[in-house]
C-alpha cells in the first residue's frame, strides 16, 4: 500500500510537472510545440507501451495494467510530459550532443530512479537494453517532433 501511495503522488508530481512545463511554454512562445510533444509523447507512449508490453513483453506495469483505467489516467500522461520534456530542453539548450545528454540524465532523474523506489513499472530486459531504447526514442521522437512542427509551422 505504501508503495502505490508513492507510485501515485510521483505520478501526480510529474502531472504537474508537465503543467509547469506547458505554462513556460507558452510565456516563451512556444505553446504549439509544446502541445505537439504533449500529443506526440500520449501516441508514441501508447505504441510504445503496446509494443513493448503486449508484443515484444519487456517490461510491464504492475499496477497500472496495460489499457485499464489507472494505465490511462496514471502512465500515459506520463509519456505526454515526457514528449514535453525532450522536446523543450532540446529547444532550450540547442547544441544536439548537449541537449541529448542533458534530456537522457533529466529523463532518468526524474523518471527511471524514481521508478527504482516505486517499482510502477518493471523491466524484463537487461538494462544496456533499456539505455539503448531510451537513447532511440529520445532521438526518433526529437526527429519526429521538429518534422511535425516545421510542417505546421
Amino acid at each position: 500500500m505504501l508503495i502505490e501511495k508513492r507510485t501515485l503522488r510521483l505520478r501526480w508530481l510529474i502531472l504537474i510537472c508537465g503543467i509547469i512545463l506547458l505554462s513556460l511554454a507558452w510565456l516563451r512562445g512556444e505553446a504549439i510545440d509544446a502541445l505537439l510533444a504533449l500529443g506526440l509523447g500520449l501516441s508514441g507512449g501508447f505504441i510504445l507501451d503496446w509494443l513493448g508490453i503486449k508484443k515484444l513483453r519487456l517490461w510491464d506495469y504492475p499496477r497500472q495494467p496495460f489499457l485499464g483505467l489507472k494505465y490511462f489516467i496514471i502512465a500515459l500522461p506520463d509519456w505526454g510530459v515526457i514528449g514535453m520534456t525532450i522536446n523543450l530542453l532540446w529547444n532550450l539548450i540547442e547544441i544536439p550532443l548537449l541537449a541529448f545528454i542533458a534530456v537522457a540524465v533529466v529523463i532518468f532523474l526524474t523518471h527511471d530512479l524514481p521508478n527504482l523506489l516505486t517499482r510502477s513499472w518493471q523491466y524484463h530486459a537487461p538494462m544496456w537494453l533499456v539505455a539503448i531504447g531510451w537513447g532511440i526514442f529520445i532521438l526518433s521522437f526529437r526527429i519526429l517532433s521538429t518534422t511535425l512542427s516545421s510542417i505546421i509551422s
